[in-house]
């Protein structure tokens, strides 16, 4: 990022939670959902929807977007619980304890 690119604050259109980004990304992030902007941690669960359920990226969006808004759940525990499931699939796969193994 060069020094003069804008940085403004945007937030994420499923969860709420609020990201600090240049206005380029932000576009590209809102052209590649349909016009809304989402962090990247619900870009994540809204590809991985869209592979499960062999959908469209509009519609793993709304599906996504539903669930949010129903479970309520708070940014940042969101963010915690992601963070475990990362841990935990870095953790069983093979490859990640051979590099464990040997970084020791």
């Amino acid at each position: 990022m060069s020094s003069n690119e804008v940085v403004t604050r945007v937030e994420c259109g499923c969860c709420g939670m609020w990201e600090e980004c240049t206005i380029g990304y932000i576009g590209w992030v809102k052209e590649q959902f349909g016009g809304t902007w989402v962090c990247g941690l619900c870009e994540e669960a809204i590809k991985d929807k869209q592979v499960r359920l062999g959908v469209g990226i509009e519609a793993a969006l709304r599906l996504h977007a539903t669930f949010m808004e129903a479970t309520n759940i708070d940014p940042t525990v969101q963010i915690v619980r992601s963070m475990i499931e990362l841990l935990k699939k870095f953790m069983s796969s093979n490859s990640s304890k051979e590099t464990i193994i040997n970084s020791l």
